[in-house]
């Protein structure tokens, strides 16, 4: 390399060095981003079979499935599930359920009505399942009626699957049936 062509560089990277700006920040990735979904359906169905008894109905209009955090969104959903003779033992409506397919631990939130086989409804806003221990829970208030027109009003719930073992915390209210009977006069 001749004399000329080294001054040439040496000023070159003078002058890239002058010009660059060291004192601004680079733009710094999204910490927000949501990775999308793995698979989504819509008019979304799924059945489950314990041999060849049937243990479970799904629907839901739309359905996202992340399989890398085990976790599935249902919109609008409705589940049924059954006894060993084919009957409907419980059906849950909710806008929206989060299920964790690893543990199934699922968290129902919006206008959650559980419809029970001995003719009892619960309302709520927010409800889980806790598969280990089979058991339904809630911190929200809940109203649960019965078709005799008897109602119970609280805030605070844990219960099972069949409404034999329930407790609502924080009683607020409660009609004819449930407690104490009423004698007719």
């Amino acid at each position: 390399m001749n004399k000329k062509t080294i001054i040439l560089i040496a000023i070159l990277q003078l002058f890239l060095i002058s010009c660059t700006q060291f004192d601004v920040e680079l733009i710094k990735p999204d910490t927000n981003f949501v990775k999308p979904p793995d698979m989504e359906f819509f008019g979304f169905k799924r059945e489950s079979y314990i041999t060849n008894f049937k243990q479970l109905d799904l629907f839901a209009t739309n359905a996202k499935i992340y399989e890398s955090r085990n976790m599935m969104e249902l919109y609008s959903n409705q589940a049924f599930t059954y006894e060993a003779d084919g009957k409907v033992s419980a059906s849950i409506l909710s806008e929206l359920s989060l299920i964790n397919q690893e543990t199934m631990f699922v968290q129902f939130y919006t206008n959650v009505i559980v419809k029970f086989s001995n003719d009892s409804t619960l309302y709520t806003e927010y409800l889980e399942w806790h598969d280990t221990n089979k058991k339904f829970k809630t911190p929200e208030a809940v109203r649960l009626e019965q078709d005799n027109g008897s109602w119970l009003t609280g805030v605070g719930m844990e219960g099972d699957l069949d409404l034999e073992a329930v407790t609502i915390y924080n009683e607020v209210d409660e009609g004819d049936e449930f407690g104490v009977q009423v004698e007719e006069q």
